[in-house]
């Protein structure tokens, strides 16, 4: 067992003991989950670490599909795929960057207005990298749909269909971190 996975332990350990003191029942519902349980860090730090590493591995894949993609003219294939990789390996850059700061948010030995700060200071640091990724997404967006357009396909509705699946889910994503942010402010 590694010091940061005790550490996590015995910060679980001191606030179930502290709301024992203070009167109030947090047993979980299944007592055979808990040792699954995790604080809104902990579920902070995978999304960012797993959203990295989907990253990565969508850069390699799709780029690879996008480069021998036969709808595609041969003339946007490199463009298209060289520019695909460049946008995905700047996400996966950008969620490393959040993965390492929010990794350094401690609460065990930082006071609760410096986790406070630092939680604060990450969820404006993702808010803008969402506004920033829009700005630098939409256009590769736009080239994407001008490259197939000149490739001569016309039927785009799978691309239309799923953009709307894509940004109902980065939505919903959105949401789910803004949420754990909020509720790291409460805990």
């Amino acid at each position: 067992m590694n010091a940061e996975n005790y550490d996590i332990k015995q910060m679980k350990q001191a606030w179930i003991e502290m709301g024992k003191a203070l009167g109030i029942d947090m047993r979980p519902c299944d007592p055979d989950n808990f040792n699954n349980m995790k604080t809104s860090l902990e579920r902070l730090q995978d999304r960012y670490r797993k959203a990295c590493d989907f990253s990565i591995v969508g850069a390699i894949i799709f780029t690879i599909l996008i480069f021998f993609m036969p709808s595609l003219r041969e003339e946007y294939r490199l463009s298209v795929a060289i520019t695909f990789a460049f946008v995905m390996l700047a996400n996966a850059y950008a969620q490393y960057l959040l993965w390492r700061g929010v990794g350094k948010i401690n609460p065990l030995i930082m006071p609760i207005t410096q986790v406070s700060s630092m939680a604060k200071h990450y969820k404006k640091c993702h808010i803008l990298y969402i506004i920033l990724g829009s700005f630098v997404a939409i256009p590769w967006i736009a080239y994407f749909l001008y490259a197939i357009s000149r490739s001569g396909i016309r039927d785009t509705d799978g691309i239309v269909g799923g953009a709307i699946i894509g940004g109902i889910c980065g939505l919903y994503g959105l949401w789910q971190y803004l949420r754990d942010y909020r509720n790291l402010n409460m805990e």
